[in-house]
This record gives structure tokens, C-alpha cells and sequence, in this order.
């Protein structure tokens, strides 16, 4: 393989990254519209959700309180910047990814000093538990919701054309259940590719599946799981689906699609058209709300909350909506940008 193949792999690499800082005064938000949290259950669901915004130089993790409309900084390190958070598919452990620098020299991704901490969300603490190392590139991906897989890539200046790839499992508690190493030959096994999470595809009582057919457009489909599966069109777009979740009680599906590809024309626009989130009615069979343009739209659901981030960069910004009633509730702007895995960034495509 020509170097040139070799370096446009590089290219295709995401960088995303963000800032922090600590005791920083409560923000107080609008609080015209009331929040409802009651799941179907009558239990409470979560009182507060952690994100990630710039503090200072750097990105940190603050803390927005549902009940009070109101958001403060969490943690940050002065030293390191987030790189990512990740809450489990039942949002009760998270993980932080941060770094002392990350960026791009020449074609190449880099990544330096990775470590991991662990969040305890029940008594509010962040605890260090590994140091990941330096690389091009450190994605992370929860399997299900007892492990938990941090995977950075290194370049081996020896071997141009190899790239070693570290997989660490651990557990929810932070405990290191394995630690592995590949090897990707380019020329043969071409770049690693970006480990992706289980999509929810079907239903929680399991009548309906989603159904994703790509060719020269995306065809998504809500499947009635009877003898007949009957297919309903949801959407057709040139977004490729990313993420599928459902209400706890299944009557509301929740579809994002993602285009931050070369190929996107608009992507640094200064409105580009790189995401959709909808909302689709089980019941009444038709997307009741959608959420178009920029960003990535990273969302996470809380009883009849819908939390999500729009834009990228210092355009970024929370959004809270109530899917149930149909209430925007809030949003959250913070200086420099904010989002709830990382600060949404436009991949550097450049050399």
C-alpha cells in the first residue's frame, strides 16, 4: 500500500476533545416550564446529569440539577483536559477519559498520557484508576452495562505500516477484568476501525424492531414484530442511523442520524447539515418532533426527559425536552461550548 492510501486512513480519524475548573457559583437557568422525572414506575429518576464544558484553558465536568434549572462546575484537573464521558447503558457508574494533550502533527492524530477515572454518582467523587498511555487515538465503548472497554491506538515508528491497538476491559467498579494488544497490518487489515455500541434495536416489550437499510439513501423502518412484520417508513435521508433508544414504556422511539463525513458538503458551513434526532409516536405511527443541523447529538433520557447537545465547538449547547408534553424546558450555554459525551468538534479531514 502507497503512503498516500496509508495517510488517508489517518485523515478519516475523529478528534474530539474538550475543557474544566472547580467551585464555580450556581448558574440559574429560566424555570417557566416544570420538569417532570417520575418514570412509569413512580420511582425517581436522576435529579441531576453530568456534561462537559470549558473551564478556563480547559474541559471539565459540571452538573446540571433538573429540579433547580440550575448547572455548577463537577471536577476538573488544570493539567489534563476531558476527553470524553461515558455513563452505562443504566446510568449508574460513568467513566472519564482525559489527557494532558491531544491534536494533530501533520496528517497524524495524537493523544498523550490517557488516564481513567472513574465517577461515583451516588456520593458524587472522582476516583483515578489507570493510566492508558499515548497514541493516535483513545475511543471507549461499554459492551453492556458490566464492562466496560477503553481502546487506544498507537503508531509503531518502526513499522510504518502497523498499527498496535490496547484494549483494556473493566468492570462498572473500575476493577481491570482484561488487558489485550492487536495488531493491524494497513496494507492488509486496513486502519482499526471505530468500536461502535450496541444499537437498541428492538422494543423493551419487544413487539416493534427498527429496521436499517442503507444503499444510495438511509431507509429506516419500524418493524411490528407480529406473523406479518409489517414495516412503517420512518425516515429516508442521507444520514447514516447512529443511535436508537425507546421510552421505558416503548411508545416512544428515539432515532439519530449522523453525517460527518469527507463527502458532506456543508460540513464547515457555518450552519452545516451533519444531524437529525427524531422522535417518533409508537402509537400514532409518525414523528411527532425532529431536531435538524449541526452537531452530533449525542442524547440521553431521564423519566420524560430528553437530554441532548446541538452545534460544535463554542456554538455547542444542552438542550432538555420534554417528549412527553412537548415542552422545551431548558437549554445550557456555556463559553467555549458544551456537550454530554465531549465538546462536539468538526473532524480535521485536513494534513
Amino acid at each position: 500500500m502507497s503512503k498516500l492510501v496509508i495517510i488517508s486512513f489517518f485523515s478519516l480519524a475523529i478528534i474530539i476533545s474538550g475543557c474544566i475548573r472547580k467551585n464555580e457559583p450556581i448558574k440559574k437557568m429560566s424555570t417557566k416550564n416544570s420538569i417532570v422525572l417520575k418514570d412509569l414506575n413512580n420511582t425517581r429518576a436522576m435529579d441531576e446529569v453530568l456534561f462537559i464544558g470549558i473551564i478556563g484553558k480547559k474541559s471539565g465536568v459540571y452538573k446540571y440539577n433538573f429540579l433547580t434549572k440550575s448547572y455548577s462546575e463537577f471536577w476538573h484537573n488544570e493539567k489534563e483536559e476531558v476527553v470524553e464521558l461515558s455513563y452505562s447503558p443504566n446510568k449508574k457508574p460513568a467513566f472519564l477519559l482525559t489527557a494532558h494533550q491531544s491534536g494533530k502533527k501533520g496528517v497524524f492524530p495524537f493523544i498523550n498520557n490517557v488516564k481513567l477515572y472513574s465517577i461515583s454518582l451516588d456520593s458524587n467523587t472522582v476516583k483515578f484508576v489507570e493510566t492508558i498511555g499515548s497514541g493516535l487515538q483513545i475511543f471507549s465503548v461499554w459492551e453492556n452495562e458490566a464492562a466496560f472497554k477503553v481502546i487506544l491506538n498507537i503508531f509503531d515508528v518502526a513499522v510504518g505500516k502497523y498499527v498496535e491497538q490496547k484494549i483494556k476491559t473493566f468492570n462498572a467498579s473500575g476493577k481491570k477484568l482484561a488487558d489485550e494488544k492487536k495488531t493491524y497490518d494497513l496494507a492488509k487489515d486496513g486502519f482499526p476501525k471505530i468500536p461502535v455500541a450496541q444499537k437498541k434495536i428492538t422494543s423493551p416489550d419487544k413487539k416493534y424492531s427498527i429496521l436499517s437499510i442503507d444503499s444510495t439513501q438511509t431507509q429506516i423502518y419500524l418493524i411490528n414484530n407480529n406473523g406479518n412484520e409489517e414495516k412503517k417508513l420512518i425516515a429516508k435521508l442521507n444520514q447514516k442511523l447512529n443511535v436508537v433508544d425507546w421510552s421505558a414504556d416503548g411508545k416512544f422511539l428515539f432515532i439519530s442520524t449522523l453525517d460527518i463525513s469527507p463527502g458532506n458538503e456543508t460540513l464547515y458551513n457555518k450552519e452545516p447539515a451533519t444531524s437529525n434526532l427524531f422522535i417518533f409516536s409508537v402509537e400514532n405511527k409518525k414523528i411527532v418532533k425532529m431536531f435538524e443541523g449541526g452537531g452530533i447529538k449525542n442524547f440521553m433520557l431521564n423519566g420524560n426527559i430528553m437530554i441532548f447537545d446541538d452545534g460544535f465547538k463554542e456554538r455547542s449547547k444542552l438542550v432538555i425536552y420534554n417528549f412527553r408534553s412537548g415542552q422545551m424546558i431548558d437549554s445550557v450555554k456555556i463559553s467555549g461550548g458544551c456537550g454530554l459525551k465531549n465538546i462536539p468538534r468538526i473532524p480535521d479531514y485536513g494534513a
